[in-house]
């Protein structure tokens, strides 16, 4: 009878070259069994790996745009929900002047007064809104606040120096002197002289936003629009002038130029409300075209690089069992030995 010696240590070698390599393996299985995709595209794929590049570009690129629209839309419905403030606002000094139409009352006139020095203030808050740091309405200076703090103070005072001067060069002493004429006079020059963009630190220029592959559209507003003049101008006309001692006829005058103030600023604001809501629709649009196309495209990119994710777990739990059965195998050849024996 012949024997054949076998090595252990040959055994153990070759069970330990096994385990590496299974080893390897498990790695791979890893990474396959939880991302759904080849571990490796381009040993799997070989000269198909640029067009699963492409898909994968190409879906970054739809979803980069997506991302951009969130930050646009967040933007235009903060823009939104301000000039709908403003523009109730408009509505409720509209109101009030309208209520004061042959009333003298002074109690009334303040009410009108303080009113519209009410609407002046929320008006400068709404103008000056930001969201993630930029202001609303400052057009592209988006970094820049729309109206200087002293806004208020500076334009009545304005208002109320150029008033002086006027009086002054026509020889007014009192307020309760002054005629119809000389009102509508000093209310049309003050208003041609009025250079509205010349308050604020807005652009012009609104912020333009590519909102799809193809499409790019403004998603803000500038407070350099009339509807913002004419809001202002009410404002300023109603709260120095309502109740600064005016006679019938001049106080009738005052409350009509207010009443068209407000009343163009109303139609002024819902119209920047209706431009930037053509936007939300067109960006609405735009994201849901590119979820769809985004959606094939990731569809065509799985079908090329992707793997059975459970079939990946079940090979993945097979071989971790192997190699389990190695160890316990490599360690019993190596605990032989012929001392157990002597």
């Amino acid at each position: 009878m012949k024997t054949t010696n076998i090595s252990s240590l040959a055994i153990s070698k070759a069970m330990q070259l096994t385990v590496t390599n299974s080893m390897a393996e498990v790695s791979k299985l890893e990474v396959e069994s939880v991302t759904g995709t080849f571990s490796d595209v381009g040993l799997e794929l070989g000269t198909r790996t640029s067009t699963s590049l492409d898909y994968s570009r190409e879906s970054s690129r739809l979803q980069s745009i997506v991302d951009a629209n969130a930050l646009a839309e967040q933007r235009m419905e903060s823009s939104q929900l301000a000039l709908s403030n403003m523009s109730d606002s408009s509505q409720s000094l509209l109101n009030s002047i309208i209520a004061l139409s042959g009333n003298s009352d002074s109690s009334s006139l303040q009410v009108a007064a303080d009113t519209a020095m009410a609407t002046l203030e929320n008006f400068v808050s709404y103008t000056n809104s930001a969201v993630n740091g930029e202001y609303l309405f400052s057009g592209i200076s988006t970094d820049v606040q729309t109206l200087d703090n002293s806004f208020i103070s500076d334009v009545t005072t304005d208002f109320n120096t150029a008033f002086a001067t006027f009086k002054t060069a026509n020889g007014i002493v009192s307020n309760a002197d002054i005629t119809e004429s000389q009102m509508q006079q000093f209310l049309s020059d003050y208003e041609t002289s009025f250079n509205w963009s010349s308050w604020t630190n807005a652009s012009d220029t609104t912020m333009s936003t590519r909102i799809s592959t193809s499409e790019t559209v403004s998603t803000s507003t500038s407070a350099n629009t009339n509807g913002f003049k004419s809001l202002v101008l009410a404002a300023v006309v109603s709260s120095q002038l309502v109740n600064s001692g005016l006679n019938a006829s001049a106080l009738s005058v005052v409350n009509a130029q207010a009443t068209n103030h407000a009343g163009a600023a109303i139609t002024g604001l819902d119209s920047q409300r209706s431009l930037l809501g053509l936007s939300q629709e067109r960006v609405e649009k735009a994201n849901t075209y590119m979820g769809e196309q985004k959606s094939i495209i990731d569809t065509q990119l799985t079908g090329l690089i992707g793997v059975d994710t459970e079939e990946a777990s079940v090979r993945l739990t097979t071989l971790l069992t192997q190699i389990e059965t190695s160890y316990t195998i490599t360690s019993k050849i190596l605990n032989l030995s012929l001392v157990n024996y002597l």
